[in-house]
């Protein structure tokens, strides 16, 4: 009987919320994420996320992605340059990316003839709006802000 007690606990400790480790996605391929180390101010006009690029990051992206498992391909991911931090404004929608970019969330999208996006989404470095693709980074940058700004914005 004890031993079952404690082999219950063992399987409820590792599917604590607390035991998960967070990721989240900087990139559109597979694996393309990093590890969350903190979080303060989300959902207010200071939110910060920080967050670190790990080894097994790396390696997730290697072996889903690149399906390549070597040393090469790990040290080549951990050499992509990304910030250890997002912030944003959830009040003004402005915020930054894992790549730096500064971008704003101008909410629900009107303009849908050949956009893709649910959300409007400007770069401010030249004021256009991402189009929803892969390409553009919106599927990334959209979940960044939904981390930072939760409640504004959803996935869906």
């Amino acid at each position: 009987m004890k031993s079952m007690f404690a082999g219950a606990l063992a399987v409820i400790a590792l599917t604590s919320p607390a035991a998960a480790v967070e990721t989240i996605g900087y990139g559109s391929r597979a694996g393309m994420e990093v590890t969350v180390t903190s979080k303060s101010g989300i959902g207010g006009q200071n939110a910060v996320i920080r967050a670190v690029h790990t080894r097994e990051n790396a390696k997730k992206f290697c072996i889903e992605y690149a399906q390549d498992s070597s040393e090469k391909c790990v040290r080549d991911e951990l050499a992509v340059s990304l910030s250890n931090h997002i912030t944003a404004n959830c009040k003004t929608g402005v915020f930054t990316t894992f790549y730096g970019a500064k971008l704003k969330f101008a909410g629900l999208n009107k303009q849908t003839d050949q956009d893709f996006a649910k959300y409007r989404i400007v770069d401010l470095a030249d004021g256009k709006a991402l189009d929803g693709s892969e390409a553009s980074g919106y599927p990334y940058d959209i979940e960044q802000f939904i981390a930072l700004c939760p409640g504004l914005a959803t996935s869906e």
